[in-house]
């Protein structure tokens, strides 16, 4: 293919009249390097066939056979057609790959259909969020990218030149603060348990807590509201995160493939709200007398961890699927969860498992406990208030962290999301995350650094969740009314962590009938 690629380019250097010196200093790149590839000797990136067309004055499709497929930091391309003035291609982007494209001749209009995962493609500073069965047009003769969001991503991509081009439309701002909506509910602080008793009254009071600082719980919780309360600190837990000795992930599991496990396992803790979740299902714990749990899908066991602190006496399993959190749990790990069990607690994972209710329901005996801790959306009657509610969602968590960085972003982003232009704040968000991406790939390793890192996390849940791709967040009204049908009776329920009328961080307690 090598071989077919350099014919190509002489065919076409010497029918322009050009050196192989001049072409190589309008493409910029050393003589030798131009001469290798003429030569097949070497095979060239996208990025220098695209210099190359563009030095010779051909389209891409000019340089390059149908059967050629070139590939370049976990993106190929592959020529599928050229006809007249339009080529067709089919683009494949790895997990977390991104393509910068220079502008091209003639400023094609190009239109990119994602057939597989999600992506973020347009003009650098106007870019599009797209997702499978979704497409974007945009013109080709400036500076722009390709960027897989989540796992790796499928489009077909049709370049038509000679079009008229029309100036990209760009987004507003709309900095207008955000006013606070929802409550928490408060535990009772009537426990015979002196850490417990103690770490209800301080979610209660949302102070830091000035005891057991020592603690997990403590040192989260320490952070997050010194945090809230304008101080960006980061846990303990966080900077020793930064600094393990971490397995490698094989991204044999859905989590794995759409979400960087490293940035998930290190900098989650970030979350406000995070670990109040642990303290509320504590608490039903102990007021119910169970001794034994079984928790379904840890991750980085941080709330199970907090639970042992709390809880010395319960005895704790996990069913984690990942084998990256398998070797790093704490506590035994198990395949399933056992026909017969009596208590089993889930943190954040009732929307990532597909047909979690009926799978939890059919393992507990009857009688038995189902606590879930997790994000739920306000509740909402079709597809389009479903996307504006996780936007306003997920946007009121990044809101509430004093960090002005993109925060001008994000409140455009909210507010365009809350006045039903969907379509808008999709558009803000991709163009922020993809400048929190590149801005986390400089250097440096600073306290504001690390809650970009969160803001990546969080985006990568929102985005994800638009397009139903391993995120499916629902209502509590939704998934009361599908546990209640399973036979699952809804005993007790608490709002940690109000983002909106009806939408936040929940702990549901639900008994097997």
């Amino acid at each position: 293919m090598e071989v077919a690629v350099g014919k190509r380019i002489m065919e076409l250097r010497e029918k322009r009249g050009l050196t192989l010196s001049q072409l190589a200093k309008l493409v910029g790149i050393s003589k030798s390097a131009l001469w290798a590839i003429e030569q097949g000797r070497v095979s060239p990136t996208i990025s220098t066939l695209w210099k190359i067309a563009n030095a010779l004055g051909v389209t891409f499709g000019e340089l390059v056979e149908h059967s050629l497929s070139v590939a370049e930091n976990g993106v190929e391309v592959r020529l599928i057609e050229r006809r007249n003035s339009k080529e067709v291609y089919l683009m494949r982007l790895g997990a977390g790959a991104t393509r910068y494209a220079e502008p091209h001749e003639n400023s094609p209009l190009e239109v990119v259909h994602v057939i597989e995962g999600a992506m973020i493609v347009g003009p650098l500073d106007a870019p599009k969020y797209v997702w499978e069965g979704e497409t974007a047009k945009f013109y080709g003769g400036e500076p722009h990218l390709y960027m897989a969001v989540g796992g790796g991503a499928v489009a077909v991509v049709a370049m038509f030149y000679h079009t008229q081009r029309r100036p990209a439309k760009r987004w507003y701002l709309d900095a207008t603060p955000v006013v606070t909506e929802g409550v928490r509910d408060l535990l009772e602080p009537d426990v015979d348990n002196e850490i417990l008793a103690y770490a209800i009254s301080v979610v209660n009071k949302k102070q830091p807590p000035e005891r057991y600082l020592d603690l997990l719980l403590f040192d989260i919780l320490s952070a997050e509201y010194n945090t809230l309360a304008g101080r960006l600190t980061l846990p303990k837990a966080v900077v020793h995160a930064r600094g393990a000795n971490l397995p490698q992930v094989l991204r044999t599991t859905p989590f794995e493939q759409n979400f960087d496990v490293y940035e998930y396992l290190i900098y989650e803790p970030l979350h406000p709200g995070y670990a109040e979740q642990a303290v509320y299902v504590a608490y039903e714990l102990y007021k119910r007398r169970i001794t034994e749990v079984i928790s379904v899908t840890c991750g980085p066991a941080y709330h199970e961890r907090i639970l042992a602190e709390l809880l010395p006496d319960l005895k704790i399993s996990c069913v984690e699927s990942s084998p990256f959190f398998r070797k790093l749990s704490p506590v035994q790990v198990l395949d399933d969860v056992p026909a017969g069990t009596s208590a089993v607690v889930s943190f954040g994972a009732s929307h990532h498992i597909e047909n979690f209710l009926e799978w939890i329901s059919s393992r507990l005996r009857s009688g038995g406990l189902l606590v879930v801790a997790d994000e739920f959306i306000a509740d909402y009657n079709n597809e389009r208030e479903r996307r504006r509610n996780i936007i306003m969602h997920h946007l009121r968590y990044l809101l509430d962290i004093p960090l002005e960085r993109y925060r001008v972003e994000l409140l455009s982003a909210y507010h365009a999301a809350r006045a039903e232009k969907i379509k808008l704040a999709l558009d803000i968000l991709a163009k922020t995350y993809h400048g929190i991406s590149k801005e986390l790939r400089e250097s440096g390793d600073d306290v504001e650094k690390a809650f970009l890192h969160f803001y990546r996390l969080e985006l990568t849940s929102l985005l994800l969740g638009v397009a139903y791709i391993e995120e499916r967040k629902t209502s509590v009204e939704k998934f009361v009314g599908a546990a209640s049908a399973l036979g699952l009776k809804p005993v007790a329920q608490y709002r940690v962590y109000p983002t909106g009328r009806g939408s936040g961080t929940y702990v549901l307690v639900f008994r097997k009938l």
